[in-house]
């Protein structure tokens, strides 16, 4: 079942990102969500996860960018995203990738950005060449990993979109 998390779920989304991430990673991960959890209300973040026997095996955040132009566009941020990998490549990803999708799209949101490997999110209709209108507020390691998803028919042309993002992202570190 697909639901949104709560800090009362944050002792089983620790274990989920520890148990996903490697050890260099999940300290820099699992803060990125907890904050995002913590402040979705007064950020609008969005957190979603999949739950299994009561238990949430799977979880991705979504925060809202912030254009240093009014461009009348809107945007979100995937990121984090883990699943426990006693149930990976079980589609639960997939299934919260696409819930996400679905609920912006309802609520009016233009577009979807990720850093991460494009093989993996150019399931889902992310494209590095869309990515390269969002200029992120850090310099990015990979520039390739870059990528974004319209879910409007918003045009951007030749249009470039730097933005900021919220605290919890808010640290060339994760860049």
């Amino acid at each position: 079942m697909i639901r949104k998390l709560s800090v009362n779920d944050l002792d089983a989304i620790q274990e989920v990102f520890y148990n996903s991430f490697s050890s260099e990673e999940a300290p820099i991960t699992y803060p990125v969500i907890k904050s995002l959890i913590e402040e979705s209300a007064s950020d609008n973040n969005y957190c979603i996860g999949y739950e299994l026997d009561g238990k949430i095996v799977s979880a991705v955040g979504f925060s809202p960018v912030f254009f240093k132009t009014d461009t009348g566009i809107s945007a979100y941020i995937l990121a984090p995203l883990a699943t426990h990998q006693s149930h990976q490549k079980e589609g639960l990803a997939t299934k919260l990738i696409e819930s996400a999708q679905a609920h912006f799209h309802a609520n009016n949101i233009d577009a979807l950005l990720v850093y991460g490997d494009p093989k993996y999110y150019g399931k889902y209709g992310f494209d590095a060449e869309l990515g390269k209108h969002f200029i992120p507020p850090y310099p990015l390691e990979y520039d390739f990993g870059w990528q974004a998803l319209m879910l409007s028919e918003t045009d951007l042309n030749e249009i470039k979109l730097p933005f900021t993002c919220v605290d919890a992202l808010s640290d060339a570190v994760l860049w």
